[in-house]
């Protein structure tokens, strides 16, 4: 069981934070598509993003000039509000994974169902277009996934470098970016309530359970909770009357 901390502690990293109520815890922007997977959270608590920016303060230059953090977690966690409100803090720049979505059935990588998530993202383009620039302190430039029409959008987004990087979408720590991404944070919420925020943002005919299968498999035996550098609580805070 990871101990309780407070925000000083994180200096030998990486680290394990328990909060309280016993969940775990650790712009400059690019374009944003028209929709995404991940608009929920918009109620993130405030020690998500306390913890998630001391720890990239600390990890900022441990790895050379530019560092790339990675925020992983389940559609609807919070990764897109917590990524977009440490890029404000941290003066990072934001990549989404979401710009890289290709519309391709898992089933059509050949291999197991719950292996294939990534054959939802074309994280080839990702590396090539922009993470491999941010980190030689380049601008990136690129075509986004436009999630209207389902292909690229005929515009371009550019993502200007800075010092740190975050890249954020499900995805964004897989093994294939691990030469790309410095430290990976997972944000952490309840099963009911990320699906309750999905709900609320996808239509009944747009539902889709192999992504979510596929997703779920992805957290189970590719990224565990256990292999993040930092997890952070993306659960709305409780409301007061």
């Amino acid at each position: 069981m990871a101990r309780t901390t407070r925000l000083g502690d994180l200096a030998a990293m990486p680290v394990r934070v328990q909060q309280a109520d016993g969940v775990t815890g650790a712009s400059k922007r690019g374009g944003e598509p028209p929709r995404r997977r991940d608009a929920g959270g918009d109620d993130l608590p405030w020690e998500a993003l306390e913890l998630a920016a001391g720890a990239v303060s600390l990890w900022r230059g441990a790895t050379g000039p530019v560092t790339v953090v990675a925020v992983d977690g389940h559609g609807a966690s919070g990764k897109t509000t917590l990524a977009g409100r440490l890029c404000d803090l941290c003066e990072a720049s934001l990549v989404h994974t979401d710009d890289f979505f290709t519309p391709v059935a898992p089933a059509a990588s050949g291999g197991e169902l719950g292996q294939a998530i990534g054959s939802y993202y074309d994280l080839a383009r990702l590396r090539r277009a922009a993470l491999g620039p941010l980190r030689a302190g380049r601008e990136a430039v690129f075509r986004p996934y436009d999630w209207d029409s389902g292909r690229l959008s005929d515009g371009y987004t550019h993502v200007p470098p800075a010092r740190i990087v975050v890249v954020e979408g499900v995805c964004s720590s897989a093994p294939a970016l691990r030469d790309l991404v410095d430290r990976a944070i997972y944000v952490k919420t309840p099963e009911v309530e990320r699906l309750g925020r999905l709900r609320g943002l996808i239509a009944p005919e747009d539902w889709d359970d192999e992504w979510l299968r596929a997703e779920a498999k992805y957290f189970e035996d590719i990224r565990p909770e256990d292999s993040f550098d930092l997890v952070v609580s993306g659960a709305a805070p409780p409301k007061h009357d």
